[in-house]
């Protein structure tokens, strides 16, 4: 009985991916909560540490490869908006975002068939780049602060 316990209990642990990051506009009067659970991520407005009940984005990431293709691209004060956040090639599952103030997109912009990011460059200010490697953050870029 004590091995197969001992069994659940490690495949719990070590098969469940789980992260939690917080994302500060410069000013840090605007944040992002990113909570990502296997292949399932909550792009947050607020700083959460659990998925509240309202104002996120719930996207299925299972079509991205998450070695090099997770990346998450945004904007902060832009037309109109607190901030406008995209991600390529994801599902959306569940959007309780106040459209009236954050935009998110599923697909990068594509210019001539080839996606385009010239308009949310992080070089440019107010914009931000946040590069994943299978729930870890490894790439911060941009009017970001964390």
């Amino acid at each position: 009985m004590l091995k197969i316990s001992l069994l659940i209990v490690c495949v719990c642990l070590f098969s469940c991916t789980s992260s939690t990051y917080h994302f500060y506009s410069p000013e840090k009067d605007q944040c992002i909560s990113v909570i990502t659970e296997n292949n399932i991520r909550y792009i947050i407005d607020g700083e959460y540490n659990k998925v509240p009940k309202s104002n996120f984005v719930k996207i299925d990431l299972s079509k991205i490869d998450r070695n090099v293709g997770d990346e998450i691209i945004g904007c902060w004060k832009r037309d109109n908006l607190h901030w406008i956040i995209m991600m390529d090639n994801v599902v959306v599952l569940e959007n309780k975002l106040d459209t009236n103030k954050f935009l998110f997109k599923k697909d990068f912009p594509v210019e001539d068939g080839i996606p385009n990011l010239k308009s949310y460059d992080r070089r440019k200010k107010n914009c931000f780049s946040l590069g994943f490697e299978y729930s870890t953050l490894k790439r911060m870029n941009g009017d970001i602060q964390q």
